[in-house]
């Protein structure tokens, strides 16, 4: 997979990731040395996406002495990037893990001026016309203006969501993927009017055929956290569907597992897989995540593992 893919994970963040043996709420607790790296849904997704070989062009918004030091990082380990410096600082992301647990702590993140937007614009108008894969990475700073991102030519390009909020634009242009987690896709139900009887055998069935049939999404995949993958898509007007359940693992932590997936995704649709084989493939680097602290320590012999796994245990839901 050589082709270059602009990631736009605008609101990026910098981890601060403390291992806890027990974590009480309310309690009092000495944390040991916090572990601190470049973070973010689409750094994830980018750090996964070159770990299997892919080609990211990292854009984000950074500022001040965070932004920087994820800026640093990113160079080092030769991910290229299209920053747009800003004035307030990039946000920060505690994450308390104790037993495979997470919680995690999020600051507000900056708001954005209307001349930081107009540098936004120009930056991506830079690089636009010569990447042919574009993947829009979670949600949009404050005070960024949507605008801009919408007059964008989708012409010619593979556009890769996993974002809900203020997508209405860029899923009627059209979308290769459209990652959601459960509750993300009940809220873009209920945009679209589409009845959810969670209790009917037929409501997967129903639900992503009106999804499909309303907009011009290729592939919908929804996640559920510890339970089945399903992936949708309609071939000649007719429903395909599949689920894969993940095996039971040791979680080290399961941040950005999401992330991980949808990178996944990408790298497999880059080799040409089939729709089966991305959804094995995504579920696998997934779960690699799960295992081990942090997305990029992700070892490539266990995905190949956790493949041959999962291929047998895909269920298809076509008629």
């Amino acid at each position: 997979m050589s082709q270059e893919i602009l990631i736009l994970g605008l609101n990026p963040a910098w981890q601060r990731l403390f291992a806890l043996d027990k974590f009480t709420p309310g309690g009092i607790h000495r944390l040991p040395k916090a572990k601190e790296f470049a973070s973010g849904k689409g750094i994830n997704s980018g750090r996964v996406l070159q770990l299997l070989g892919g080609s990211p062009l990292m854009m984000h918004f950074l500022g001040s002495n965070f932004g920087n030091r994820i800026f640093d990082e990113l160079s080092a380990c030769g991910i290229q990037q299209a920053p747009v410096w800003i004035k307030e600082p990039t946000r920060i992301a505690t994450t308390l893990v104790n037993g495979g647990e997470t919680t995690e702590l999020i600051e507000p993140s900056p708001v954005l001026s209307e001349s930081e937007n107009q540098d936004f614009f120009q930056t991506i108008n830079n690089c636009w016309h010569s990447v042919p894969c574009v993947a829009l990475c979670g949600s949009f700073p404050a005070g960024f203006d949507v605008k801009l991102i919408n007059a964008l030519d989708f012409a010619g390009k593979s556009i890769f969501v996993d974002a809900i909020k203020d997508i209405d634009n860029w899923l009627e242009k059209g979308v290769e993927l459209l990652k959601i987690n459960m509750k993300e896709y009940s809220e873009l139900l209920s945009r679209l009017g589409i009845p959810q009887v969670t209790s009917s055998p037929q409501f997967w069935k129903m639900t992503a055929t009106a999804v499909l049939e309303r907009l011009p999404i290729k592939n919908l995949v929804i996640t559920d956290e510890e339970g089945p993958v399903r992936a949708f898509r309609l071939v000649e007007k007719k429903f395909q569907g599949m689920e894969l359940q993940p095996p039971v693992i040791e979680v080290q932590n399961d941040i950005g597992a999401g992330d991980s997936f949808f990178a996944g995704w990408i790298y497999a649709h880059g080799l040409g897989l089939s729709f089966e084989e991305c959804l094995v493939k995504a579920t696998a680097v997934a779960v690699a995540r799960c295992e081990v602290d942090r997305p990029w320590n992700i070892h490539l012999n266990r995905v190949q593992e956790l493949e041959t796994l999962l291929a047998p245990a895909v269920e298809k839901m076509t008629d």
